[in-house]
């Protein structure tokens, strides 16, 4: 229920901030009467879809959980947008009204009266102009926010991507390790769509399957899923480590399905594996449910430490974390290669990095980071509890190790 009261403050939040925009400085919107009536009814709608969504979760129903939070997430989507719309119409209503003023006041400097300058007849042409440019602002963003929900129902990609490496031993040359992160088996991806995946997936035979946490939403498919993944057989194993969401589904049933598969879940851990004449150290790293407090980020600290304590000092370090800030921790260590999740991207990105990159640098929040001897990845993840991407698509990387010494060879 915490949950569903955050989004319930989020969307009253953002509401708000539409009327008193409407009401304040968007007076001739406000003046339309389907504009007040879709006001009112927002408030209904929002009930209705938070309603049906936390009841339909109560009774593990998938199909019911889609039509609310989709219904809550389509209504949410559309208030940001209107306020995104607002915000930017305000600007050049202000630089109109501004406009208007120093007009006025420069008429007087003249000789003209104020009287005289406000009856002066203003262009049709003009009008026509600034009245279609404001609408076309709340259109724009309003099709921007049904495209992210269209977007969200593309299946994901499954990019490939070389990670380059000084010196690379020669048994690691080529290595191919596929990310699964964030699945989200529920409503919005079933699974029919994970087979599918899987099925694409294993034809780019990966040598090394790593999952990074948050695997399923709906509990009686969480031993499915992990059933299924294990299909793919990889040579070097598949290993698996926890997200937050595990934590809310309940972490004594999450084991309990890991120990009826041959997926090793991996907390505060980690284990070798020989690889020709060189070895592979798989580490895996805890969650801390919410981080959001100094102490929180010490037990991450402390959890990625924890588990490459047993690392054996000459082989090739893979952390798996579903919070990419692990990463902090991990390159000072001599992780070479840590893969994350949990950010989505924020749902929201354009040429391969999120749109709140440059709000939270230090979130690493998706795409490629560091170089050298310690790599970042941060996926958008394969699946979504939140329906709406834009510019951000799911995704399963798959990742290539090469030798930069031979690349420039």
């Amino acid at each position: 229920m915490r949950f569903f009261g955050f989004v319930l403050t989020l969307i009253g939040v953002v509401y708000l901030l539409d009327l008193a925009l409407l009401a304040g400085v968007h007076r001739t919107w406000w003046q339309h009467r389907w504009v007040r009536r879709v006001a009112l009814l927002t408030p209904i709608a929002v009930a209705v879809g938070l309603g049906i969504w936390a009841a339909s979760h109560e009774q593990q129903s998938t199909t019911w959980v889609a039509v609310g939070a989709g219904l809550t997430s389509i209504i949410f989507a559309q208030l940001a947008a209107l306020l995104l719309a607002l915000l930017l119409s305000a600007v050049p209503r202000g630089a109109i009204c501004l406009w208007g003023v120093l007009r006025r006041g420069a008429s007087d400097a003249f000789g003209r009266t104020v009287a005289a300058a406000e009856t002066t007849p203003r262009s049709p042409d003009r009008r026509r102009f600034l009245r279609a440019s404001l609408t076309a602002i709340p259109l724009a963003t309003s099709s921007a926010a049904a495209g992210g929900t269209l977007q969200s129902m593309q299946r994901p990609k499954i990019p490939e991507i070389p990670l380059r490496y000084p010196d690379l031993p020669a048994a690691l040359q080529g290595l191919r390790i596929l990310h699964l992160s964030d699945l989200h088996v529920g409503p919005y991806l079933d699974l029919r769509d994970v087979a599918r995946l899987l099925e694409r997936a294993a034809a780019l035979t990966p040598d090394l399957v790593l999952v990074t946490g948050d695997i399923c939403d709906h509990m009686p498919d969480y031993l499915a899923t992990l059933l299924l993944i294990e299909t793919l057989a990889p040579p070097l194993g598949i290993y698996a480590s926890l997200g937050n969401h595990e934590y809310f589904r309940g972490l004594p049933a999450v084991r309990a399905c890991f120990a009826r598969s041959s997926i090793p879940l991996l907390i505060d851990a980690g284990l070798s594996i020989p690889v020709g004449d060189h070895r592979l150290y798989v580490a895996g790293a805890d969650d801390p449910r919410y981080l959001a407090s100094p102490d929180a980020h010490a037990r991450l600290r402390r959890s990625v430490e924890s588990s490459l304590a047993g690392a054996p000092s000459n082989a090739f370090h893979l952390l798996m974390s579903h919070r990419s800030q692990a990463f902090d921790t991990a390159a000072p260590l001599g992780v070479h290669l840590t893969l994350s999740g949990h950010t989505h991207g924020f749902q929201m990105g354009f040429a391969g990095r999120s749109l709140l990159e440059g709000l939270l640098p230090q979130n690493y929040v998706w795409g490629h980071y560091g170089g050298g001897d310690t790599q970042l990845y941060t996926s958008a993840g394969v699946g979504h509890w939140f329906p709406f991407r834009l510019g951000c698509p799911p995704e399963a990387p798959l990742f290539t190790l090469t030798s930069a010494t031979r690349q420039l060879s």
